[in-house]
């Protein structure tokens, strides 16, 4: 059995250094994972972890507002039922270095 993960992004990781610019990050669930009764998806998760000099932002499933040194988890349902997008924003933090793991 061949399963294709064509038009399948359903997990990425960011290094976020540069803190003038947003980053979006789009998710798409794997065709073969929602038609699974084995493998289908039950939650959206976000891992963050790092430092900034001030708040950031993410914006999209969850409206995140985040500062200082973070080592975070979020998670929350999801059913593999839509795309999903998330915005990194650099809000007031102009400096720092994270790890953002967005995953379906």
């Amino acid at each position: 059995m061949v399963l294709s993960n064509s038009c399948c992004n359903d997990y990425e990781k960011i290094v976020i250094r540069d803190f003038s610019k947003t980053k979006e990050v789009n998710l798409t669930p794997c065709e073969w994972k929602i038609k699974s009764p084995i493998h289908s998806y039950t939650s959206f998760i976000i891992k963050v972890k790092g430092h900034v000099n001030d708040t950031i932002k993410i914006k999209g499933e969850y409206n995140l507002k985040l500062s200082n040194i973070i080592d975070t988890t979020f998670s929350g349902d999801y059913y593999g039922t839509h795309d999903v997008i998330c915005i990194f924003d650099p809000y007031k933090a102009t400096e720092g270095e994270l790890e953002i793991e967005f995953s379906l």
